[in-house]
């Protein structure tokens, strides 16, 4: 419970109407949450508008309208806002007492590799016997305790009363994906980091953001949100942007390179096999050695990442080298499936053109035989980037399996023509629509040293086809249909033996 005339104060801008000296019990900017004494904020989703929820939210019981547009609707109070997704953030960063103040905060950036940071920066914390938060792409934790993922970054309020449930649980440290989504529509606003990590950028969610420059001044943003005092921004020195990055805040600055030696982080030489990396980092604290067990040249960016904000946060260099070793791997990351077959299979959440190109890079340095390569393209997202991410395929893979990918409201056969566009030689592709029976013959065709990189998906266990989200898995697919060709094989022994 907040009294309403303190809690406005944090807005910078409003226009009042009706008295506010009282007591609100809650924020809601759900109009089906709404009970007695509540404050509801209309907020304009994709396909909805919380505006026109106003009246249903006031017939069950709120008492104050936080609105970007006026109306004639018969609230207590009404405040009208430039723009109430920035005022949703603020409120709420106030209702629940500005818990960033009490936690250590972590937000990382970046087309790719968000995910695995944040699991190895946790892993780091949990090293150092600190109770720590994370809150991503997969799920949520508070420490032990996990929660579904809806968003990559939730609601500004969801998040704020995720922090302060956070703060009850004793957790210390909060790891979380800042996407450019969450930036633009001011889920994190109000909120102060410790510290800010940069990874890439590259081509992705141009269907938001239109261009690459309001893309890159999205992320940017994250940076004008790090704390005054003993703040730090980490940032890749190897991808071309780092300096723009680097010029959005004034607090202190690491940087980090695969073999620039005027980084603060680098590595001096690495190894990587079909089953771990062999890393030599030089720090500023001297060299680490990691045996890593994630693998590629992806992964090694994600380490010297991940170093880089234990450094920033003060952690010794043993407990960041054991934390980083401790991590067996991410879901949907780079994950790599044994059942007895004799060929490689990885499963990687990978969706653009820059993130197939190392993928397949590091799957082609560790396959004898043929590099296999089963994708598709998510419906109702950025179109401009399906032949490229076609392009890229052909330029690695030996053949390719082009099936669904969350198609949404978009025809598949339309999807995968137009990732036909960048594939010069259509002889090495086969189009099986169907994803499962685009892995059953990719399984099929498989031989002994060949490679299978399933990407798109990675962690996800669904597909959304038109409206329906159906249960969908392509590491419980793959293994399934791997212990059914398995248990054959063994039938089709039995059945020679008694011959």
């Amino acid at each position: 419970m907040q009294n309403l005339k303190k809690l406005l104060n944090v807005l910078p801008s409003k226009k009042i109407s009706g008295e506010v000296d009282f007591a609100i019990e809650k924020i809601e900017y759900d109009s089906r949450k709404i009970s007695s004494g509540d404050l509801f904020v209309a907020i304009e989703g994709y396909s909805d508008d919380g505006h026109n929820y106003i009246h249903s939210a006031i017939k069950k019981g709120a008492v104050a309208v936080v609105v970007q547009k006026d109306g004639d609707f018969p609230a207590k109070t009404k405040i009208i806002v430039p723009d109430a997704r920035e005022a949703l953030a603020l409120l709420a960063v106030r209702f629940f007492g500005f818990p960033f103040k009490k936690l250590k905060i972590v937000g990382i950036t970046g087309t790719n590799g968000k995910t695995t940071i944040s699991y190895l920066i946790r892993s780091i914390f949990k090293q150092n016997q600190k109770k720590v938060g994370l809150i991503g792409t997969i799920a949520y934790w508070m420490d032990d305790k996990k929660k579904k993922a809806i968003n990559t970054t939730p609601e500004s309020l969801d998040l704020q009363r995720m922090f302060s449930q956070m703060l009850e649980e004793k957790v210390s440290t909060v790891v979380m994906e800042v996407s450019s989504h969450a930036l633009t529509l001011h889920r994190v606003d109000g909120t102060q980091f410790d510290v800010a990590v940069f990874t890439n950028l590259n081509r992705e969610h141009l269907d938001f953001h239109q261009t690459m420059d309001a893309y890159r001044h999205a992320k940017g943003l994250l940076f004008k949100k790090l704390k005054e005092k003993g703040s730090c921004a980490v940032i890749n020195m190897d991808d071309p942007n780092w300096r723009y990055f680097s010029q959005q805040t004034e607090t202190k600055c690491l940087t980090y390179s695969l073999n620039d030696p005027n980084a603060d982080f680098f590595t001096t030489n690495f190894i990587c096999t079909p089953e771990r990396s062999l890393i030599n980092m030089a720090t500023p604290a001297g060299e680490i050695k990691l045996d890593f067990k994630l693998i590629g040249e992806s992964n090694i960016y994600n380490a010297l990442a991940s170093v880089a904000a234990g450094f920033a946060l003060q952690i010794d260099p043993d407990t960041i080298k054991s934390g980083l070793e401790a991590v067996d791997g991410v879901p949907g990351r780079m994950e790599r499936i044994q059942a007895g077959q004799d060929f490689n299979i990885w499963i990687d959440y990978g969706h653009t053109p820059h993130a197939f190109e190392r993928l397949l890079k590091t799957a082609q340095k560790m396959t004898k035989g043929r590099l296999l390569f089963l994708f598709g393209c998510g419906g109702d997202r950025d179109q401009g980037k399906r032949p490229m991410m076609g392009k890229v395929a052909s330029q690695y893979a030996d053949l390719i399996f082009l099936t669904e990918d969350n198609p949404r409201s978009e025809d598949p056969d339309v999807i995968v023509q137009q990732i036909m566009y960048g594939i010069e030689d259509k002889n090495k592709v086969q189009i099986i629509i169907d994803r499962k029976d685009g892995i059953k013959k990719a399984l099929e065709t498989a031989r002994t040293g060949d490679t299978l990189v399933l990407a798109g998906k990675g962690h996800e266990d669904y597909q959304i086809i038109g409206d329906k989200k159906i249960h969908f898995s392509d590491k419980e697919t793959v293994l399934k249909l791997l212990n059914a060709s398995a248990l054959a094989d063994s039938r089709q022994g039995e059945k020679r033996v008694m011959d």
